[in-house]
């Protein structure tokens, strides 16, 4: 897996060996990073679930940045934390489970304009993550969600609007931002 656009593109990333891991594809990440083109610059991420970073450290790569990284897997947060120092950066890697990493960060009182997130697609559901981050207020305004999910589910939520959404076989990617109150 490489690293698609900006200052680290072509550099390569390490996921966790041996792994049940699902990284997202280099084409999905560079459709999602095409679409953010103009809304990336200086913005801050949160990155959960991120297994190996990926979509963290691409965002970065383009100009993002700080970012924050949830991951509970021992050994993908590993590989997280030598795909960043392999690329000389320091940025923040939470080792937890999802929903006990947005509680800290909402602790904190930070709010993050871009959310990536790549849940275990049998496991939570995309309803899910939205609900933990309107539950946590981790979204800036303006900001927005972009989570990775499997084809055909269900994903509307009333406190978001619902902004694109593209299909990649059994997977689909859908760009959320939160309604105005």
């Amino acid at each position: 897996m490489r690293v698609t656009g900006g200052i680290f593109k072509g550099r390569l990333l390490k996921t966790a060996p041996g792994m049940a891991a699902r990284p997202t594809t280099d084409k999905v990440r560079q459709s999602i990073f095409n679409i953010l083109m103009n809304d990336i610059e200086g913005k801050t991420i949160l990155d959960i679930f991120a297994g190996s970073g990926a979509l963290g450290i691409e965002a970065l790569s383009r100009g993002a940045g700080p970012a924050v990284f949830i991951e509970i897997a021992h050994q993908q947060f590993i590989a997280i934390r030598r795909n960043l120092k392999s690329l000389d950066l320091q940025e923040e890697i939470i080792q937890a489970d999802y929903l006990k990493g947005c509680r800290q960060l909402a602790e904190e009182g930070r709010q993050f304009e871009i959310i990536f997130a790549d849940p275990p697609y049998e496991k939570i559901t995309p309803i899910e993550v939205i609900t933990a981050v309107l539950e946590y207020n981790l979204l800036a305004p303006g900001g927005f969600l972009i989570i990775e999910h499997k084809s055909g589910v269900v994903n509307s939520h009333e406190k978001m609007t619902l902004l694109k959404n593209r299909k990649f076989g059994q997977t689909e990617v859908t760009f959320y931002a939160s309604k105005k109150e």
